[in-house]
């Protein structure tokens, strides 16, 4: 079971993930699911240097080059995380790389329990894409 991340616009390069989520009917979801996976969780279309690995596409992570950065800065980049088993997501956390002004302003979601044959989460009908990174206010 994994997501993939499709960046619809990289003028920008660097990406943190965070997907919340485990839900049961009637429980609060609010555990984190991609910040304790293991480095091997994460995979990426490329990768610009070791210190920019998908590994380090986490949260408040200070580790590498401080997140993920692809090799090539077009919208066909992606990042893939392995949830390991179907999940509920209900949010979908972004952040610039650290100490950096460098962020991703654009991204899509993409899924599959085989990590072949992705499909497009959709919304009404639509297949969804995030509204502009820049638009929304970074939480304090």
């Amino acid at each position: 079971v994994g997501v993939c991340i499709s960046f619809m616009v990289s003028l920008c390069l660097y990406f943190w993930f965070i997907v919340s989520g485990l839900c049961k009917v009637n429980v609060k979801c609010d555990e984190v699911l991609a910040t304790p996976l293991a480095h091997h969780a994460f995979s990426a279309s490329s990768v610009f240097a070791s210190g920019y690995a998908a590994g380090y596409a986490k949260l408040n992570r200070r580790g590498g080059a401080g997140g993920w950065s692809p090799l090539d800065n077009d919208h066909y980049q992606w990042l893939q995380v392995d949830l390991g088993g179907r999940k509920q997501i209900t949010a979908i956390a972004t952040q610039g790389r650290y100490s950096s002004s460098d962020w991703t302003t654009q991204y899509r979601l993409l899924y599959s329990d085989t990590g072949r044959n992705w499909k497009p989460y959709q919304q009404d009908g639509n297949i969804w894409v995030s509204p502009p990174c820049w638009e929304i206010v970074p939480s304090v």
